[in-house]
């Protein structure tokens, strides 16, 4: 009995300790980039870097968001070009799965299984194994430093994992609804939109949620695409504010915590679609 009364009392104990190391660890990354953010170069090179920024300037981000300097030109166009790129391939990687996803979920067809198989399987293929001839390719159709050619190579990085979500979703709807809706005279087009579509909100929100996140962290292709500040998004602009002949670690911090901006945002608005997507999709498996 008292081991058992003990047990009751150190493991609530327990998870709180948990949960507070979990949170610092994950957060203090973070809160360090906003104190070096806050910092003066002085500041940095000090003997004893302080937990608090001593003194506190907004240099850093002035430089970054104000005026009509080449710094502040080069990042505004970047966090644009993220923007851009992001979005576009989020857009086209849900309209498309949805409708893959629809398909084989409803319609049964030889060789279905295999090829949804398949579509699966380049999940496991890593991204730089196919750079190098994807280049050699948007290189000969004059695609290279487009918009184009980076939101079309991220599709298809995320549209296998989008579609294996949506069609867990597509799965659990029943067919009745969409029976009922053909007999009224509905439309395939209209089906989708007025019915199936909203069924799985959810499940597209956390495919969305998924694939922006990725594109706006994405540094392989970005890199070996965009080859001028035209489309270079954030991910590649960062290391060049810290290099071996210049370190501009305030301007890196700085510019790291509004990269940090867009998705956080993102997650906050869909955060309870994105947890029911998730849910309801490995439920449904």
């Amino acid at each position: 009995m008292a081991q058992a009364r003990r047990r009751k009392l150190i493991w609530p104990v327990v998870r709180i300790v948990i949960g507070v190391l979990i949170v610092v660890w994950s957060l203090a990354p973070i809160y360090w980039g906003i104190v070096v953010s806050l910092s003066t170069p002085g500041g940095l090179n000090s003997a004893r870097p302080s937990p608090i920024p001593k003194p506190l300037t907004f240099s850093n981000y002035s430089a970054l968001l104000h005026g009509g300097s080449a710094v502040s030109s080069t990042f505004l166009a970047s966090l644009r070009n993220s923007a851009i790129e992001a979005a576009g391939t989020t857009v086209v990687t849900v309209v498309v799965a949805a409708l893959a996803a629809y398909g084989f979920a409803r319609w049964k067809f030889r060789g279905s299984s295999a090829l949804f198989l398949i579509i699966l399987g380049t999940m496991a293929l890593p991204v730089y194994a196919v750079l190098i001839p994807l280049f050699q390719f948007a290189s000969h159709v004059n695609q290279v430093d487009t918009y184009q050619v980076i939101v079309l190579i991220s599709v298809s990085a995320s549209l296998p994992l989008s579609v294996w979500i949506l069609r867990s979703h597509m799965a659990s709807l029943p067919v009745d609804i969409e029976h009922a809706a053909r007999i009224e005279g509905a439309s395939w087009a209209t089906l989708l939109r007025k019915i199936v579509i909203p069924l799985i909100a959810p499940g597209m929100a956390a495919a969305a949620v998924i694939v922006f996140l990725t594109t706006w962290a994405s540094f392989l292709i970005p890199l070996t695409f965009a080859s001028t500040i035209h489309t270079e998004p954030l991910t590649v602009i960062l290391p060049q504010y810290a290099t071996r002949y210049s370190q501009e670690y305030g301007l890196q911090a700085a510019a790291g915590i509004i990269a940090l901006l867009p998705p956080a945002a993102v997650v906050c608005w869909l955060n309870r679609h994105l947890v029911r997507g998730l849910l309801a999709g490995a439920v449904n498996q």
